[in-house]
Order: structure tokens, then C-alpha cells, then sequence
């Protein structure tokens, strides 16, 4: 097709990605800006896995190289040609080097470390500050005679890895510039009609492409409007300039971390807190409990793990208020039960002004009975939340973010009740479900962007997956992974650490997804090893992911 670039100047851009200029020598061509015909990252840490779908390019010493392929149209009689990558960044990283090799042309974006064609020697080394939104590098040398320009890049200087870009990332793909001067001019080489510094955004005239003409923010740092949110609070004050935190706890950049620490050995519940934290190396921002009635909550433990001096920590408590009435019953004002929520009501009060998230019966699939009558029934769940959650707001309580905590597996999705779960958009302020990763089935032992939205295509094909289903019929809550856990096990080329390094870009992709709670626990039913410790090399991703996770938003 032909876009127009500038006045009286057009590119035909073929099938393959080339721009082919009408190019003379009457007059200086005008640029041409190019996306990678094909892109990937490889790296030692999951030797087998492809990553030419991901939206990032990544660059670690020692770990990951970057491969990017570009088909440069031809030059015209009397000009040199000067190509420029332009690298979007994705995350700020500490400053680093940047190297720029030739690779060979055998790689496809199917490519793995293990199958990676090692690169030549670099023919260009630059500085990288780790914070610019772009980087720019003259890679003109590494074009061939026949236009192709394939490249590795590496960091050979550098510390917790570089990402920028892939061709995956829609507006944030990383770019090639072909500017053109007269052949042996010395002068300056004309650049794209919007190429910005990279220490501050442009206005300059648009590009002929999609890109944007201002700079794009970095993940973690100015204020974005991709995720509206209320008005912001005082509840937390984020050490990322400009990330805010509304009225709902919805962080207006990256996504809380928690866990369920789950005592291991001899530990209590309190101590197992953080045991996990030592583990990771960071506090938590969500401190993840299980209640029920009559006994009031949060305990003193927990009250004393949010208040702790130098950690604040979110209280998460599920809470299950039956008592042995069944949903219908407590729907319907079993008197035993509205004491105990009265009770509680009057407790949260008098004890525990902070906001915290509050799950009512978390994970109720598995429990419903649809024969009418049973008092178990869908609606007779979302009865019950709602008669909970009404009551103790019309008792005073203000500081409770309702969270309604499905499983959230296709199995359930598919059945004809599932849509009678749901208690309203007025008393539910979060969606969670709970995905696991593991077993013996390729739909189960996947990436963690596809674990939140899993399909069952063998039994019901109709169903979207947790997240699509979510984000579709409840558009604008946020979504919490109330449980999330990863087995200890290696199946289908893919491993827990792999698994946990695939966090980032699956966050990156479900810009919903607020919150991930993990659960760390020893062997259990039917999940198997979750604990984030369980291997020296799965403690070593998660310490390298919620290091230099961007995503990962930090109230600590």
C-alpha cells in the first residue's frame, strides 16, 4: 500500500515490511523509518524457550542477547546511507553498555538459546543511561550489500538487564531510521521529521508511521492515562514519582505483589511472613489472611504485620461468614450470622481504621449445588456476598475493598451458572481468580499471560478465558490474582523459573491485572510445590523478576 511521507512522496511498503523509495539524485531522498521484519530474545536462563512473540527485547550480561532483523531499501546513485536503530525503551535498568553485532541470517523468531547463531564481533559499543525513553545507535556498518541488516545485541557492561521494544509492542516498538546525505559529505545526516532527543519528549511534525510524536512515558515513572482511576488517596505515598493509589487501592501504575505466606516446618502464620520476605528479598505489599466468623479480624498479628515500622503492608482477608447456615440462609438474615457481621462491623471500627481488601468466600465454584432449593446455588452465592457486603457498609464500614475471588478455571467458566456469581458491579470494587500453574497438560503448564486467561477448547470452545470474561463483562475493575502459584517441575521445555521470568511481559499484556498474591506454600493437592524456594535456581528468578520487575509497582 502507499503511505504518504511528505509532500509529493510516497513508500510502497511490500508484504515483507521493505520500504522501497523512489529515490533520485536530483534531491536528498526523504527518510524512511522501518519496523523489524522479525525479532526475539534468547536467553541462558530457559535455554529452550522462544520468545519471538514477546513485546520485549532484552539485553542481560551474560544472560540474554537480542536478535532483530531489518530489510533496508537501496540506496540511490550519489548518497550514503546512515541507518539509525531507534530502541523504545520498556523499563528503566541501571546505566549500561550496549553492543551492536552482525548476526547471521540463519535465526527465525522460532529461534532458542539453544539454536541461536552465535554473532560476530561488535562493530559499535554505546552508552546506556538505563532511564532515556529511546536509544539511539548508528548501526550503518552493519548493513550488507544486498540490504539486510541482521543484529545482536548484548550488554557486555551491566547490571540487572536492558528491555526495549519488540515489534510486538505495537507503539512501543523499537524503530530502523534511514536517512540519506550526499555520497562523502562530512555534514550533518537528516534525521526522520520527528526524531526527539532522548532526554526530553519532541512536538516536532508526526511521523509518517503510528508511532507517537511524543515521548513515550517510561512504565514506571510519569503519571499515563491507559488506566483511569478514581480520585487518588493518601493511603500510600509511592516511591515511583507520579504512581498514585485510588479511594478502590488501585495502584495508577504496575501492580501490587503479595503473597500468602504459608507456614513451612514449625513456622506460625506470622513468622512465615517474613521468612518469605527474607526469601525475596523485598517486603511484600500484600499480606494475604484467612478468616472466619464468629472470631473477629484482623487479629493482632496480622494488625501488626500492616503497622509494622519501615513496611507497610495491604491486609488481603478472605473471609467466610457462614457459620453452618448455608448461602440462602445467610442471604436471607439468619440472625446468628447478621450478630457475628455486626460484631465484626463494630471490631473494624474501634481497631483497624486502614483500608484492606476483604474477600467473602473466596473460591465458592466448586461448592455449588444448582438443584433449586439446595441453598448452594449461584445466585444464592451472590445473595449471600451481597447481604454481607450491604450490611457492613450500612454498619459504617468504609475502609473494606470488596474483592470477589472466583478460581477462575475454564472448567468452571464453562458451566451455565457462572454468570449467577457475580454479586454487582456495586459491591464488588476487585475481581480475582486464583491460576496455578501446573500438572501434565500443555493448556496448564503455559506462560503466566496465558495462565490468566485460559481457555478449555476441548470442552466448551466458547469460553474467552478469566481475564477476557472479566475485562468484557465487568469493563473497568481491576483484576487481582488472589492465589497464583507455580509447581516445582519441568514439562513441555518450560521450568518454574522460566515460568516466573514471563511475569513482566504478561503484564505488560492484561494492563487490567492489578495485583498478583502468590501462595507459597510446600506439596499440596492437587497444585504440588509453590514455595518460591523450593529450587536454588526458581528462588534466583523470582529474586531477579520482583528485582528488576517494572511492573511490579513497590509500596515498600
Amino acid at each position: 500500500m502507499l503511505i504518504p511521507i511528505a509532500a509529493g512522496v510516497s513508500l510502497l511498503l511490500t508484504t515483507a515490511g521493505l520500504g522501497v523509495a523512489a529515490l533520485s539524485s536530483d534531491s536528498v531522498p526523504a527518510p524512511v523509518s522501518l519496523t523489524a521484519t522479525a525479532d526475539a530474545y534468547v536467553s541462558t536462563k530457559s535455554p529452550y524457550q522462544k520468545h519471538g512473540w514477546s513485546t520485549r527485547l532484552v539485553a542481560k550480561m551474560n544472560e540474554s542477547t537480542s536478535l532483530i532483523r531489518y530489510t533496508v531499501p537501496p540506496v540511490a546513485d550519489g548518497f550514503d546511507r546512515k541507518a539509525t536503530l531507534v530502541l523504545t525503551r520498556l523499563t528503566t535498568s541501571n546505566p549500561a553498555k550496549i553492543a551492536v553485532a552482525n548476526a547471521p541470517a540463519t535465526w527465525t523468531e522460532a529461534v532458542t538459546y539453544s539454536t541461536a547463531p552465535k554473532p560476530g564481533t561488535p562493530f559499535v559499543t554505546v552508552d546506556d543511561d538505563g532511564k532515556s525513553a529511546q536509544l539511539r545507535i548508528d548501526v550503518s556498518k552493519g548493513i550488507t550489500e544486498a540490504g539486510v541488516l541482521n543484529l545482536a545485541l548484548t550488554q557486555p557492561i551491566g547490571r540487572g538487564g536492558t528491555v526495549f521494544g519488540s515489534r510486538e509492542s505495537g507503539l512501543k516498538q523499537s524503530k530502523l531510521e534511514i536517512s540519506y546525505v550526499p555520497e562523502g559529505s562530512t555534514g550533518p545526516v537528516p534525521s526522520m521529521p520527528t526524531s526527539a532527543p532522548t532526554s526530553a519528549p519532541t512536538t516536532a511534525t508526526p511521523k509518517p508511521t503510528a508511532t507517537p510524536t511524543t515521548t513515550t512515558p517510561k512504565p514506571t515513572a510519569t503519571p499515563t492515562t491507559t488506566t483511569p482511576t478514581p480520585t487518588p488517596t493518601t493511603t500510600t505515598s509511592p516511591p515511583t514519582t507520579g504512581c498514585t493509589v485510588s479511594a478502590k487501592l488501585v495502584p495508577s501504575c504496575g501492580a501490587w505483589f503479595g503473597a500468602a505466606a504459608n507456614p513451612l516446618g514449625t513456622e506460625s502464620w506470622d513468622q512465615a511472613l517474613p521468612t518469605f520476605e527474607s526469601t525475596i528479598g523485598r517486603t511484600v505489599d500484600i499480606a494475604h489472611y484467612y478468616n472466619s466468623s464468629p472470631k473477629l479480624f484482623p487479629t493482632a498479628d496480622m494488625i501488626k504485620r500492616a503497622r509494622e515500622p519501615g513496611k507497610k503492608r495491604i491486609l488481603l482477608l478472605n473471609w467466610k461468614p457462614e457459620m453452618g447456615r448455608t448461602w440462602a440462609q445467610v442471604a436471607a438474615g439468619d440472625p446468628t450470622v447478621d450478630a457475628a457481621i455486626d460484631a465484626e462491623a463494630e471490631y473494624l471500627k474501634s481497631t483497624f481504621p486502614e483500608k484492606f481488601f476483604l474477600g467473602i468466600h473466596h473460591e465458592p465454584e466448586e461448592e455449588v449445588r444448582p438443584a433449586a432449593g439446595s441453598g448452594y446455588t449461584a445466585k444464592d452465592y451472590a445473595a449471600m456476598y451481597r447481604h454481607v457486603a450491604l450490611r457492613l457498609k450500612a454498619k459504617g464500614v468504609t475502609n473494606a475493598v470488596f474483592v470477589m475471588n472466583y478460581m477462575g478455571t475454564p472448567h468452571w467458566g464453562s458451566q451455565s451458572w457462572f454468570n449467577d456469581l457475580y454479586p454487582g458491579d456495586d459491591v464488588v470494587d476487585w475481581i480475582a481468580e486464583d491460576p496455578y500453574i501446573f500438572g501434565d497438560h500443555e493448556n496448564w503448564w503455559t506462560d503466566f499471560g496465558t495462565a490468566v486467561n485460559r481457555t478449555d477448547t476441548w470442552t466448551n470452545p466458547n469460553w474467552p478465558g478469566f481475564y477476557t470474561w472479566a475485562t468484557t463483562k465487568h469493563p473497568g475493575k481491576p483484576i487481582m490474582l488472589g492465589e497464583f502459584g507455580i509447581n516445582e517441575q519441568t514439562l513441555f521445555g518450560k521450568s518454574k523459573p522460566d515460568m516466573l521470568r514471563t511475569i513482566d511481559e504478561g503484564l505488560a499484556k492484561r494492563p487490567a491485572l492489578k495485583a498478583i498474591v502468590y501462595w507459597n506454600e510446600t506439596k499440596f493437592d492437587p497444585v504440588g510445590e509453590t514455595r518460591l524456594d523450593s529450587s536454588a535456581a526458581s528462588k534466583s528468578a523470582a529474586q531477579e523478576v520482583l528485582d528488576s520487575g517494572p511492573l511490579l509497582r513497590r509500596l515498600n
